[in-house]
């Protein structure tokens, strides 16, 4: 009797060891999953704004936010960094229509046809700072409305400069806003600005440079106007940069990079494609990396591990997503040219085009919480 006694006790006792043995796999699992989950990096947020939003002009960005301009309902749009939230910052208004941004990480500027250059006050239009009234007759540099693209500022915010139809530099110093020096030519491309109010005037097949000693006004008929230097190109430039005292350009094929054209331009090339039929169509220069797309709709994007183009690029004729396509559940490729491509302040960079906004980091998204890793839609108020 006692001898069964025995061989049952120990019968449960190996059972209860077996069973407190299987649960630690389970426990351990649990846990690695879980950490798989935590570490998994958001590369890339996809926005489809619809077919009332056109945003095709250079944006503005400030510290927390970035702003486009709609041109279809003449209304401003801001993404907010943190939580990816996107809202009409600014209503539309076909009588005032705002044709131009930028920010000095402080203040969101703009232009606006029919009013002129105004610092906007979080408000509205109507209790807004009007600085420069572009309409005004008798005011010294215009007597005339342009059409303005884009705002951009000296690294020390000291200069302002709208340009599109020609350009117009202001002085901001001391709160206030003097018109300096008009630059009439036609359609800019890109302007750079510098501390001393010098710049960089880059158009389609041509390049000025001028210096802050230049007459008021300065006309591109003349080879040299007020002691602005002009040189004239026989490719047209795709897109262009600035970084460690370089302009850098893309003409079809090639990259080159030239010191700041001041008197002369000695291009040096830095990449070419190999293919006789593709192109550059757009670049951008991160602080440690470089994005470029090529001119073959849709073919492929280029990415430089380097600030300089140094290093072998990653070539690749999409940029691949994890989210999945509603209609055949695959993950969603993304094969289009931007209009636009900025590296933002936090390393990503910012793609779009017409209806479509894509942030892209390989390393990791920065801010834009609420559209990590998702496809969005936004619709306008």
């Amino acid at each position: 009797m006692k001898r069964n006694i025995i061989l049952v006790l120990c019968l449960a006792m190996g059972l209860l060891t077996i069973s407190a043995q299987g649960k630690k796999p389970v426990a351990k699992k649990t846990t690695t999953a879980a950490a798989k989950k935590t570490n998994t990096q958001a590369t890339i947020a996809m926005v489809d704004a619809g077919s009332g939003v056109s945003m095709e002009k250079p944006l503005a960005e400030g510290p927390d936010t970035l702003y486009f301009i709609n041109q279809v309902s003449r209304s401003v749009l801001a993404v907010d960094k943190k939580t990816g939230n996107i809202s009409q910052y600014i209503p539309g208004n076909r009588e005032k229509m705002i044709t131009a941004i930028g920010h000095d990480g402080k203040d969101l500027y703009m232009m606006v046809t029919n009013v002129g250059l105004v610092r906007y006050d979080g408000n509205s239009l109507a209790t807004s700072s009007l600085l420069f009234h572009t309409n005004d007759p008798g005011k010294g540099l215009i007597a005339h409305q342009r059409a303005f693209e884009g705002i951009v500022f000296s690294p020390n915010k000291r200069w302002l400069v709208a340009y599109g139809s020609g350009a117009i530099l202001f002085d901001l110093a001391n709160g206030a806003c003097k018109p300096v020096r008009e630059f009439t030519t036609r359609n800019v491309m890109n302007l750079f600005v510098f501390d001393d109010g010098s710049m960089i005037v880059v158009m389609s097949d041509y390049i000025v440079s001028i210096p802050n000693t230049a007459a008021a006004t300065i006309k591109t008929y003349h080879e040299t106007e007020g002691g602005a230097k002009i040189f004239k190109f026989d490719d047209d430039i795709k897109a262009s940069a600035i970084k460690d005292g370089y302009l850098y350009a893309a003409w079809k094929r090639c990259i080159t990079k030239t010191p700041f054209p001041w008197q002369d331009i000695s291009w040096e090339q830095v990449y070419q494609l190999e293919g006789s039929d593709n192109g550059f169509c757009n670049f951008a220069m991160g602080p440690n990396s470089i994005m470029a797309e090529c001119s073959e709709y849709g073919k492929y994007y280029m990415e430089w591990p380097s600030n300089d183009f140094s290093g072998t690029p990653k070539v690749t004729d999409h940029i691949s997503t994890p989210i999945k396509d509603p209609l055949t559940t695959l993950p969603m490729k993304i094969q289009r040219n931007s209009d636009r491509l900025h590296f933002d302040n936090e390393g990503n960079i910012i793609m779009y085009s017409y209806k479509y906004l894509d942030i892209y980091n390989p390393n990791g998204i920065k801010g834009y919480t609420n559209l990590k890793n998702k496809r969005t839609k936004y619709n306008e108020e």
